[in-house]
């Protein structure tokens, strides 16, 4: 069923922010934004023969402020991953379209993994989920544009919302898992493997 994965996921990781995180203003802005997405997801705009989702475009938005804020060359290198994730996303649908039988086995990972892959090998885990993010919506806006020809298209169906929500749920899987083997090693070096306290022990015979 269309859209089963992102809301189930969505729904998911508005209650972990919005019940588990720090009441801080990080906390309530990221609860907003899922909220929010959750709610424009079903709504379109329809214009020609295309439709596009208002859910994805305030995505989009969003995405766009947080790597805005960094610096030039890591601006760059992000712009570079994020087409090189959007350019993998769009040959994974045209090789689809031409062999349609690799759906048969885990469709879903299928176009989600390369581009997940590409992300987590070029792109630190910081911004990993927005770069992933970008990529795979300007991935989703080319290959519709790329067949615009053939019927009308739809920006942001709930066919590709599944796939984003499978490939930011990975993404920050991987990242809490890395954050979590780390956080570990930590303490177990502070517990076992600081160093012994030096007693000043005086001589008395001295």
């Amino acid at each position: 069923m269309e859209g089963f994965y992102f809301y189930w996921l969505g729904w998911i990781f508005w209650g972990i922010v919005t019940f588990f995180m720090p009441k801080t203003a990080p906390r309530a802005i990221t609860s907003v934004i899922l909220l929010t997405i959750l709610i424009f997801a079903p709504l379109n705009w329809t214009f020609g023969s295309y439709t596009v989702s208002f859910g994805l475009f305030f995505l989009l938005i969003c995405f766009y402020a947080v790597v805005g804020r960094l610096p030039i060359k890591k601006l760059a290198y992000a712009i570079f991953v994020s087409l090189l994730i959007a350019t993998v996303h769009v040959c994974i649908q045209a090789f689809i379209r031409m062999d349609p039988i690799i759906l048969s086995v885990g469709p879903s990972l299928v176009q989600v993994v390369p581009s997940f892959i590409l992300a987590v090998l070029l792109i630190r885990r910081s911004i990993r989920t927005v770069v992933l993010g970008i990529g795979m919506i300007h991935g989703e806006v080319m290959n519709q544009i790329r067949q615009a020809s053939d019927w009308p298209v739809s920006i942001g169906s709930f066919v590709f919302w599944d796939l984003l929500a499978l490939a930011c749920a990975l993404s920050i899987g991987v990242s809490a898992m890395m954050y979590s083997i780390q956080w570990v090693e930590k303490r177990t070096i502070q517990r076992y493997f600081r160093p012994k306290p030096i007693v000043n022990r005086i001589d008395k015979h001295a």
